[in-house]
Protein backbone atom coordinates (compact mmCIF):
# COMPACT_ATOMS: atom_id res chain seq x y z
CA UNK A 1 0.00 0.00 0.00
CA UNK A 2 2.95 2.37 0.51
CA UNK A 3 4.73 1.89 -2.69
CA UNK A 4 0.75 2.58 -4.17
CA UNK A 5 0.73 6.02 -2.42
CA UNK A 6 4.61 6.20 -3.50
CA UNK A 7 3.42 5.96 -7.23
CA UNK A 8 0.21 8.19 -6.68
CA UNK A 9 2.41 11.00 -5.32
CA UNK A 10 4.79 10.79 -8.51
CA UNK A 11 1.80 11.05 -10.71
CA UNK A 12 0.18 13.87 -9.09
CA UNK A 13 3.83 15.75 -8.62
CA UNK A 14 4.12 14.83 -12.53
CA UNK A 15 1.30 16.78 -13.56
CA UNK A 16 1.62 19.63 -11.35
CA UNK A 17 5.04 20.15 -12.91
CA UNK A 18 3.73 19.89 -16.13
CA UNK A 19 0.85 22.39 -15.35
CA UNK A 20 3.67 24.74 -13.80
CA UNK A 21 5.96 24.37 -17.13
CA UNK A 22 2.44 25.09 -19.46
CA UNK A 23 1.80 28.28 -17.55
CA UNK A 24 5.51 29.58 -17.40
CA UNK A 25 5.45 28.85 -21.23
CA UNK A 26 2.64 30.92 -22.21
CA UNK A 27 3.27 33.67 -20.26
CA UNK A 28 6.83 33.90 -22.03
CA UNK A 29 4.68 33.80 -25.00
CA UNK A 30 2.49 36.27 -24.10
CA UNK A 31 5.49 38.46 -22.61
CA UNK A 32 7.20 38.07 -26.20
CA UNK A 33 4.03 39.21 -28.27
CA UNK A 34 3.35 42.55 -26.09
CA UNK A 35 7.09 43.66 -26.29
CA UNK A 36 7.41 42.49 -29.57
CA UNK A 37 4.80 44.96 -30.56
CA UNK A 38 5.83 47.92 -28.16
CA UNK A 39 9.18 47.67 -30.00
CA UNK A 40 6.92 47.74 -33.66
CA UNK A 41 5.42 50.57 -32.25
CA UNK A 42 7.68 52.54 -31.12
CA UNK A 43 9.78 51.97 -33.86
CA UNK A 44 7.23 53.24 -36.30
CA UNK A 45 6.73 56.53 -33.87
CA UNK A 46 10.56 57.50 -34.08
CA UNK A 47 10.85 57.39 -37.52
CA UNK A 48 7.80 59.73 -38.08
CA UNK A 49 9.44 62.06 -35.56
CA UNK A 50 12.89 61.61 -36.45
CA UNK A 51 13.17 60.43 -39.99
CA UNK A 52 15.31 63.01 -41.43
CA UNK A 53 18.21 63.61 -39.18
CA UNK A 54 19.89 60.37 -39.01
CA UNK A 55 18.67 58.03 -41.90
CA UNK A 56 18.70 58.73 -45.71
CA UNK A 57 16.03 57.40 -47.25
CA UNK A 58 13.23 56.81 -44.62
CA UNK A 59 12.25 60.64 -44.56
CA UNK A 60 13.52 61.73 -48.52
CA UNK A 61 11.67 58.46 -50.41
CA UNK A 62 8.93 56.99 -47.93
CA UNK A 63 6.46 58.19 -49.74
CA UNK A 64 7.49 55.76 -52.93
CA UNK A 65 6.60 52.92 -50.70
CA UNK A 66 3.08 54.53 -50.32
CA UNK A 67 2.52 54.61 -54.00
CA UNK A 68 3.84 50.73 -54.21
CA UNK A 69 7.13 51.32 -56.08
CA UNK A 70 9.14 50.65 -53.07
CA UNK A 71 13.41 51.56 -52.54
CA UNK A 72 13.72 49.53 -55.72
CA UNK A 73 14.39 52.75 -57.50
CA UNK A 74 16.12 54.21 -54.84
CA UNK A 75 19.61 54.59 -54.29
CA UNK A 76 19.57 56.24 -51.39
CA UNK A 77 21.50 54.62 -48.13
CA UNK A 78 20.74 54.76 -44.54
CA UNK A 79 23.64 54.34 -42.89
CA UNK A 80 24.96 55.90 -39.14
CA UNK A 81 24.96 59.44 -37.71
CA UNK A 82 28.81 58.80 -36.88
CA UNK A 83 29.50 58.84 -40.73
CA UNK A 84 29.76 62.70 -42.65
CA UNK A 85 26.39 62.76 -43.94
CA UNK A 86 25.21 64.10 -47.74
CA UNK A 87 21.70 64.97 -49.12
CA UNK A 88 20.53 61.51 -50.67
CA UNK A 89 20.04 61.49 -54.50
CA UNK A 90 16.54 61.72 -56.34
CA UNK A 91 15.67 58.10 -57.11
CA UNK A 92 15.78 58.96 -60.62
CA UNK A 93 19.35 59.87 -60.26
CA UNK A 94 22.07 58.95 -63.10
CA UNK A 95 25.51 57.47 -61.77
CA UNK A 96 28.43 60.00 -61.14
CA UNK A 97 31.79 59.15 -62.07
CA UNK A 98 35.53 60.00 -60.27
CA UNK A 99 38.47 59.80 -62.27
CA UNK A 100 41.64 58.41 -61.11
CA UNK A 101 45.00 59.94 -63.11
CA UNK A 102 46.20 57.35 -64.66
CA UNK A 103 48.26 54.30 -62.74
CA UNK A 104 51.54 53.00 -64.63
CA UNK A 105 53.96 51.05 -61.76
CA UNK A 106 56.55 48.33 -61.74
CA UNK A 107 54.62 44.78 -60.66
CA UNK A 108 55.46 41.17 -60.14
CA UNK A 109 55.77 40.96 -63.49
CA UNK A 110 56.85 36.84 -63.16
CA UNK A 111 59.45 37.34 -66.47
CA UNK A 112 56.13 38.21 -68.87
CA UNK A 113 56.02 41.77 -68.01
CA UNK A 114 57.60 45.31 -66.54
CA UNK A 115 54.68 47.61 -66.09
CA UNK A 116 50.94 47.63 -65.09
CA UNK A 117 48.78 50.34 -66.23
CA UNK A 118 45.75 50.87 -65.61
CA UNK A 119 42.96 53.59 -65.86
CA UNK A 120 40.12 53.90 -63.03
CA UNK A 121 36.60 55.45 -63.05
CA UNK A 122 34.39 55.33 -59.35
CA UNK A 123 30.88 55.05 -59.73
CA UNK A 124 28.71 56.81 -57.12
CA UNK A 125 25.01 57.84 -56.65
CA UNK A 126 26.34 60.62 -54.04
CA UNK A 127 27.44 63.67 -56.80
CA UNK A 128 29.04 65.13 -53.45
CA UNK A 129 31.08 62.35 -52.65
CA UNK A 130 32.82 61.63 -56.50
CA UNK A 131 31.84 65.42 -58.17
CA UNK A 132 35.06 67.63 -59.17
CA UNK A 133 34.34 69.48 -56.00
CA UNK A 134 33.80 66.31 -53.76
CA UNK A 135 34.85 64.15 -50.71
CA UNK A 136 37.72 61.89 -53.37
CA UNK A 137 38.66 64.57 -54.77
CA UNK A 138 40.20 65.74 -51.42
CA UNK A 139 41.42 62.10 -50.32
CA UNK A 140 43.19 62.22 -53.94
CA UNK A 141 46.73 61.81 -52.98
CA UNK A 142 45.93 59.26 -50.20
CA UNK A 143 44.08 57.17 -52.71
CA UNK A 144 46.75 57.65 -55.17
CA UNK A 145 48.87 56.17 -52.68
CA UNK A 146 47.53 53.50 -51.60
CA UNK A 147 46.40 51.65 -55.29
CA UNK A 148 49.09 52.34 -55.94
CA UNK A 149 50.88 50.28 -53.37
CA UNK A 150 48.16 47.51 -53.96
CA UNK A 151 49.15 47.54 -58.01
CA UNK A 152 52.98 47.08 -57.39
CA UNK A 153 51.77 43.74 -54.99
CA UNK A 154 50.22 42.44 -58.13
CA UNK A 155 51.54 38.90 -59.96
CA UNK A 156 51.24 39.09 -63.66
CA UNK A 157 50.10 34.85 -63.38
CA UNK A 158 47.61 35.99 -61.29
CA UNK A 159 46.02 38.90 -63.37
CA UNK A 160 46.32 36.57 -66.30
CA UNK A 161 43.84 34.30 -64.69
CA UNK A 162 40.16 34.73 -66.08
CA UNK A 163 38.81 36.20 -62.87
CA UNK A 164 42.01 38.25 -62.15
CA UNK A 165 40.74 41.26 -63.34
CA UNK A 166 37.85 41.02 -61.53
CA UNK A 167 39.49 40.24 -58.14
CA UNK A 168 41.78 43.64 -58.85
CA UNK A 169 38.98 45.43 -58.96
CA UNK A 170 37.68 44.13 -56.14
CA UNK A 171 40.61 44.97 -54.10
CA UNK A 172 40.87 48.07 -55.40
CA UNK A 173 36.97 49.02 -54.24
CA UNK A 174 38.18 47.76 -50.80
CA UNK A 175 41.00 50.00 -50.20
CA UNK A 176 39.59 52.92 -51.58
CA UNK A 177 35.99 52.18 -48.97
CA UNK A 178 38.83 51.75 -46.19
CA UNK A 179 40.17 55.50 -47.22
CA UNK A 180 36.91 56.53 -47.07
CA UNK A 181 35.51 54.87 -43.84
CA UNK A 182 39.23 56.02 -41.94
CA UNK A 183 37.79 59.78 -43.16
CA UNK A 184 34.04 59.16 -41.64
CA UNK A 185 32.85 59.11 -45.38
CA UNK A 186 30.34 55.46 -45.36
CA UNK A 187 32.35 52.87 -47.72
CA UNK A 188 29.14 51.49 -49.18
CA UNK A 189 27.94 55.12 -50.96
CA UNK A 190 31.01 53.95 -52.97
CA UNK A 191 29.23 51.80 -55.84
CA UNK A 192 31.83 50.41 -57.57
CA UNK A 193 35.07 50.64 -59.60
CA UNK A 194 35.42 49.97 -63.31
CA UNK A 195 38.91 49.94 -65.53
CA UNK A 196 38.84 51.44 -68.64
CA UNK A 197 42.24 50.51 -69.40
CA UNK A 198 44.28 47.05 -67.92
CA UNK A 199 47.72 47.10 -69.65
CA UNK A 200 50.48 44.30 -68.81
CA UNK A 201 53.65 45.11 -70.90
Amino acid sequence: MSEEEVKEEKKSGGKGLIIVLLVVVILLLVGIGVMAFLLLSGDKHSDDTSAGTEMHASAEHGSDDDHGEGDSDSHAKEYSSKYKQFEPPAPEAPPSYFTMDKFVVNFYGDGQAKFLAVDLKFMSYYSQLVSDTGEMEHLRPILKNDIERLLRNQHYNELTKPDGPDKLRAEILDVTRKVLEKHNIYPDLLEDVYMTRFVMQ
